[in-house]
């Protein structure tokens, strides 16, 4: 979902009769080129690093356990705790989505309007808060304290 969240428009603004769409990334240059950098920054950051840096982590995190010994367990639960604090953080953005949709409706002077982008952003940021909380991070310390295949009980 991480790849149509990016590439479909995510929010439709129409402006004295011109409309004007923008993915997420058009709109973080548009808020560059219009001198508000503090903003560019913060969804670019919010938008599309932190997204990607939760789905890395996800990934490693379950590599971690398919393939114990690449971290050490520590880092990994701590991984995880990031993961999970960060992920509320991520609804921000459909919030503010979701706030300017119904905010800005000034009839024939401006309006604004959500796109599919904003729905894929939405699941990305569901799935992957799922994806976290459906991940127990025991696993990565419980596959040590196995017995092994094979070896003799008592």
């Amino acid at each position: 979902m991480l790849v149509p969240a990016y590439a479909l428009p995510v929010l439709s603004l129409e402006k004295l009769g011109r409309l004007h769409t923008d993915t997420i990334l058009s709109g973080v240059i548009k808020l560059w080129n219009q001198g508000m950098w503090g903003v560019a920054f913060i969804v670019f950051t919010a938008s599309l690093v932190v997204p990607v840096i939760k789905l890395t982590s996800i990934g490693f995190l379950l590599a971690a356990v398919r393939w114990p010994g690449i971290a050490s367990k520590p880092a990994l639960t701590r991984l995880h705790g990031f993961v999970n604090f960060i992920g509320r953080w991520s609804m921000l953005d459909i919030f503010l989505v979701a706030f300017l949709v119904g905010i800005v409706r000034f009839g024939k002077l401006a309006t604004v309007e959500a796109r599919p982008g904003a729905v894929a952003f939405a699941a990305v940021v569901i799935l992957t808060m799922l994806a976290t909380s459906a991940f127990d991070p025991r696993l990565l310390w419980d596959r040590d304290s196995a017995p092994a295949r094979g070896a003799a009980t008592e």
